[in-house]
């Protein structure tokens, strides 16, 4: 005979088990790691995919590369050119616009958030993005100093405290990185934003919020111009 008891422990058990979290498939982690090399300045806008090359280098198939590039292509990272495949997007001049303005939003209501008490500014982690960028500097590799840039300004986004907001603003800067490749020399585009990152750094330590509220403001401004003229001059 069934014992009633000993069923509903179980159903209790089996209820009370952790969830688990979804292993990535095969075609996730292929965009992972062709996302990681656009955010990282290795793959150039306008660098065309070779399929079987990716599939080969990544132990996939051509259909899972296939995959990938879907989801790349949803993020606007990968576009389809005629006779040449799939290939790493270029920017437009509309697409840096608009990819400045949903920056002002979320950097500049971080901020907002730690003058309404309801954030608070990580010395620890300000400082380290910091310095990141001046070690990759110190080691004259400027194509790393515009990613350590783009992490600083992801850990001021992660003062909303959101892992959908991070999510989202990561794959944003690592479009962003395709208007930074635009320019030939990254020295000239990247040196100037060392010193004002140290500067937007030790202001929001120091709580001077009204400061870095316009030190980023005026960042974002005439990084955008760049960005706009590499643009259109491509």
């Amino acid at each position: 005979m069934t014992d009633p008891t000993g069923t509903r422990r179980t159903q209790a058990a089996v209820t009370g088990l952790p969830s688990l979290t979804p292993l990535p498939t095969a075609a996730e982690r292929a965009a992972d790691v062709i996302r990681a090399s656009i955010f990282e300045g290795r793959f150039q806008p306008g660098a065309a995919l070779p399929e079987s090359a990716l599939a080969q280098a990544l132990q996939v198939s051509r259909n899972t590369v296939r995959e990938a590039f879907r989801t790349l292509m949803g993020e606007h990272l990968l576009e389809y050119e005629v006779h040449k495949g799939v290939a790493v997007r270029r920017l437009t001049i509309d697409d840096a616009r608009d990819i400045y303005q949903v920056r002002r939003t979320l950097e500049l209501s971080a901020l907002d958030l730690v003058v309404a008490g309801r954030a608070a500014v990580d010395p620890e982690s300000l400082r380290s993005g910091a310095a990141a960028g001046r070690q990759a500097a110190a080691e004259d590799d400027w194509v790393g100093v515009g990613t350590a840039n783009l992490n600083f300004h992801m850990r001021i986004v992660a003062l909303h405290r959101s892992p959908r907001l991070d999510e989202f603003f990561r794959h944003l800067m690592t479009e962003m990185r395709l208007g930074f490749l635009a320019l030939d020399d990254p020295r000239a585009l990247h040196e100037p934003y060392l010193h004002q990152n140290e500067q937007l750094c030790s202001a929001l330590i120091a709580g001077q919020m009204a400061e870095a509220r316009g030190m980023l403001e005026d960042y974002l401004t005439t990084a955008e111009d760049k960005i706009v003229a590499a643009v259109s001059a491509r």
